[in-house]
């Protein structure tokens, strides 16, 4: 065999597996996420904040990220993960995203992974609501209206059931 058609056998054989591996990435590409949403609640402001908290299940088979959230009934809405370090203090982490995984629901809680509202206005009060926007890197932007309630009742409350 010649060098020359030896060295086309190699780039054909290169192309058709650039081809092949820019197929499978297409494909994952095109996985989509199918995003579902529980009841969203806040706590009533402590401190000049309100914790948010929400489930958000992705029953479709493409991965997103929560990206940002944002509300007129606040400075700021910020993803927050509420750490406990080995000698038990405990702090907030703010976190850039959150990965939804195809097939799997993640809850924002009080103590864990939640939705910080950041200097909330007068309408970010028990017995209230609210609208907040979540962000991803995928799906389109969902509003959701959220009803404020007392921390306890927040803390000791629902199991974020998805309809």
């Amino acid at each position: 065999m010649s060098a020359t058609l030896g060295s086309r056998l190699v780039g054909l054989l290169a192309a058709l597996i650039l081809t092949a591996c820019s197929g499978a990435t297409t494909a994952v590409e095109q996985a989509d996420p199918d995003l579902r949403f529980s009841r969203a609640q806040a706590s009533a402001p402590v401190a000049g904040a309100s914790q948010l908290v929400v489930a958000i299940e992705n029953r479709g088979d493409g991965a997103d990220r929560l990206v940002g959230a944002e509300s007129d009934a606040a400075l700021a809405v910020e993803i927050h993960r509420t750490v406990i370090e080995d000698d038990g203090r405990v702090f907030m982490r703010m976190l850039e995203d959150v990965v939804l995984p195809a097939g799997e629901t993640v809850r924002f809680r009080p103590g864990s992974l939640h939705l910080m509202v950041v200097v909330p206005d007068e309408r970010v009060r028990a017995g209230g609501t609210f609208e907040v926007t979540l962000l991803f890197a995928r799906s389109a932007p969902v509003t959701l209206e959220v009803e404020v309630v007392e921390l306890l009742d927040l803390v000791e409350g629902g199991t974020l059931q998805i309809p």
